[in-house]
């Protein structure tokens, strides 16, 4: 029957729009600039803590010293919700979405890098290399050219390979050709990103503990007792302050902390952050944090630079050339966009193997 339109075809239709519509380097570009966006303005609006919202006296004590210095403002800020800006949908969508989309952009992009990793077709016609964006035509050529050729390109750190038979000369030469799956890296470090991000505001928590020398305290948000055995105040022979040691136990676990020097138990840290004198009694005060996107952040910024390192110095460049019965030699080259003395380099080569023919670069 005329004038239906197939439900699947529509449906097919609106995936390969958003399919594309991630791709787009400006939509990502969006994303990035609306969260940096977001993260200002969550930054500027007073927070609530998770250890705070845990513990409804320290919540309610919380809150009206929000309402105490900011009034009718502060009630706004409680009842929507913003004391918890990070937590909200509004900042947590954008993440999402901004995942999703990198997802599938590698995805839009990983066929097309797979297929030139793995094309080793050396074969070639003049039409094609006459295309190039940078192309040559040298005539009347002999087997001298040729080897000039190749040994030109593999002095510049070109992988060079070559088929030869009845029907013609062929060449291929590549630099750096697995430097295009870094882009699929620095997507991947993206997504860990983003997933180390929202791992840690759903998941992690930040908690201080102050535990008298002697004395215990519990870790309100895993249940776990920590005692202080001893704290001591490392000097050097002049008097002056060396360093600052705490003995704590956790469970079981002995362990002596300093500044910079935390305990890491079941994934919780435990940080000396200072000490206070109270009646003659020393008072430890350690930060207790959990941060399970941890991992996944360190992971994604380094990947995020090697990706990175590679993009930009290590571009992508090839060149292929073909030498027909009658002597006449033809030459294409590609390169990345950030190959920036690709056009001179190819230039110089065909001047070389010109040898004063007076061929013109096309």
């Amino acid at each position: 029957m005329t004038g239906q339109i197939d439900p699947r075809a529509r449906w097919e239709t609106l995936w390969r729009r958003l399919w594309a519509f991630s791709a787009r380097l400006d939509v990502t570009a969006g994303l990035l600039a609306v969260l940096v966006l977001l993260s200002i303005i969550g930054s500027t609006i007073p927070q609530r803590g998770l250890d705070v919202a845990a513990d409804p006296q320290r919540a309610a004590a919380w809150e009206t010293a929000l309402r105490a210095k900011h009034g009718a403002w502060g009630d706004f800020l409680i009842t929507s919700g913003a004391v918890q800006f990070f937590q909200t949908g509004l900042f947590l969508l954008p993440w999402g979405v901004l995942i999703l989309f990198t997802l599938l952009c590698a995805l839009h992009r990983w066929p097309t890098i797979w297929y030139s990793l793995h094309r080793d077709t050396v074969r070639c016609t003049p039409v094609q290399l006459h295309e190039a964006p940078h192309s040559a035509s040298i005539p009347d050529t002999d087997r001298a050219t040729w080897e000039q050729l190749r040994e030109a390109l593999e002095r510049d750190g070109y992988h060079v390979h070559i088929e030869m038979d009845v029907a013609g000369w062929f060449l291929r030469a590549e630099r750096h050709r697995w430097a295009r799956s870094a882009t699929l890296v620095t997507h991947l470090a993206v997504i860990l990103m983003g997933v180390g991000v929202l791992l840690n505001l759903q998941l992690g928590w930040r908690e201080e503990l102050a535990i008298p020398v002697g004395g215990s305290a519990l870790v309100r948000h895993a249940d776990l007792p920590v005692h202080n055995t001893a704290f001591e105040v490392i000097r050097y022979p002049d008097g002056n302050v060396a360093a600052y040691e705490a003995h704590i136990r956790v469970q079981e676990t002995l362990a002596r902390i300093r500044v910079n020097e935390p305990l890491v138990y079941q994934g919780i840290g435990f940080h000396l952050s200072g000490y206070m004198q109270i009646q003659d009694r020393t008072v430890v005060v350690l930060q207790v944090t959990y941060a399970p996107g941890y991992v996944p952040l360190i992971v994604a910024g380094f990947l995020m630079l090697v990706g990175m390192a590679v993009t930009f110095n290590m571009p992508f460049r090839r060149i292929q050339a073909c030498r027909t019965a009658d002597g006449v030699l033809q030459l294409g080259g590609w390169a990345d966009r950030r190959a920036y003395g690709f056009a001179r380099a190819f230039e110089t080569l065909v001047q070389e193997l010109r040898a004063g023919k007076g061929t013109q670069l096309t």
